[in-house]
């Protein structure tokens, strides 16, 4: 009977464990996503990175609550929709993060980028929206949470302010999102958001191994190992 060599059992144990890890999946809306942070529609599994998500608005917007597990997150509509989009990032409270309404004066739709002041770098539970245009996060007492037109000089150009990625410091910046209200400019249709650095929500009761802790598990499957080549060892001297 073949003996499998130590080193070849770690390499195997190696590959399982981050293979798992590196998998990416997809999400499509179920049914229509709420609006506010108890209606969110919650994105399952934190056991596989987060590739996109896919859905369908009309005249409304969508709400997912992901996590972002510390590594550099975006998102994206560009070439996911063929109507203008809105992106905003919301924490675990649902205070505001980041918000995109154009990625470009000449691509309507929004880019939540990596490589930005504004980017989380804390890993934890978020809430993203994909808005149709001019449809914007309010708080309760309905004001903005994000900088609209009104809320810039008139010396600012107007392409600076649509294509802008901006921090909430408008009338509702202190208060957690309550839902969206304005003017709907577009029914919006199919969308898919394009992501990086997200995960689905762990389930209650979850256990999902972290980077460190898979170390761990190597480290201890080594150990293992080793106390086994030298216990046969030991029985061949004997």
């Amino acid at each position: 009977m073949k003996k499998i060599a130590p080193i070849t059992v770690l390499s195997v144990l190696t590959t399982v464990i981050f293979s798992s890890q590196a998998q990416a999946a997809t999400f499509t809306e179920m049914g229509d996503a709420g609006e506010t942070l108890s209606t969110a529609q919650v994105i399952p599994s934190k056991e596989t990175m987060l590739q996109s998500i896919s859905g369908t608005l009309s005249g409304d917007a969508d709400l997912f609550k992901i996590f972002l597990n510390g590594d550099p997150f975006s998102a994206t509509t560009v070439g996911g929709a063929d109507f203008p989009t809105q992106l905003s990032l919301f924490d675990s409270e649902g205070m505001g993060v980041y918000f995109n309404e154009r990625t470009s004066s000449s691509v309507d739709q929004s880019t939540l980028p990596a490589n930005n002041p504004f980017t989380p770098t804390q890993s934890g539970i978020y809430y993203l929206a994909i808005s149709v245009l001019d449809l914007d996060p309010i708080n309760e007492a309905g004001d903005d949470i994000f900088p609209d037109l009104a809320d810039f000089s008139v010396d600012v150009p107007l392409d600076t302010i649509l294509t802008g990625v901006f921090e909430p410091t408008a009338a509702g910046a202190m208060s957690p999102l309550s839902g969206f209200d304005g003017a709907i400019l577009d029914e919006g249709g199919s969308y898919t958001i394009a992501l990086t650095g997200a995960t689905g929500v762990a389930a209650e009761g979850q256990s999902v191994p972290e980077p460190a802790s898979a170390l761990g598990l190597l480290a201890i499957g080594a150990l293992g190992l080793v106390s086994l080549q030298k216990n046969n060892k030991s029985k061949k001297i004997c």
